[in-house]
């Protein structure tokens, strides 16, 4: 009996799973962090608001392929960056509609699967900030006393 019930549970359960879920990848996907120079620090945000990843570059994240993100990359000297990833749909989706696989095309967008994220790759040429002059304006009261301070960038005419 037992011989017959693993090729039946097979059957069974194959068509009730998702091609993009089997040969697409799965529901999450890696993530390929450059920058030049190497070693920024990023943090990368979901669409939620939830930190789901930080480090430095290089580095590759598995990230959930249902969500989309905000990558912010910055370098002491450099201006930060930020990129973000979008979802597009993933090719094997559509091989579900094919047979009896029309239950899969459901789990696979349940399960994520069904999203690719993009770029799958993340390269970013941070750029040097260049040395710049800045006053500091304060205000006074009567007793030398600061009542507001704030700096502000001096521009050539």
């Amino acid at each position: 009996m037992r011989k017959f019930l693993v090729p039946v549970l097979l059957v069974a359960v194959v068509p009730l799973t998702g091609c993009a879920t089997l040969f697409g990848g799965g529901s999450n996907q890696p993530v390929t962090l450059q920058s030049t120079p190497g070693d920024a620090s990023f943090t990368v945000m979901a669409s939620s608001g939830l930190q789901m990843a930080q480090g430095t570059t290089p580095a590759t994240v598995s990230l959930p392929r249902k969500h989309e993100y905000q990558i912010e990359l910055s370098l002491e000297g450099y201006r930060p960056q930020t990129v973000i990833l979008t979802k597009g749909i993933n090719g094997w989706t559509w091989v579900n509609l094919l047979g009896p696989w029309i239950i899969g095309f459901g789990i696979d967008f349940i399960s994520g699967a069904a999203y690719k994220l993009e770029p799958a790759l993340v390269s970013v040429t941070l750029q040097q900030i260049e040395d710049q002059l800045y006053a500091v304006v304060r205000l006074l009261d009567r007793n030398n006393k600061v009542l507001r301070e704030r700096k502000v960038l001096m521009v050539p005419q």
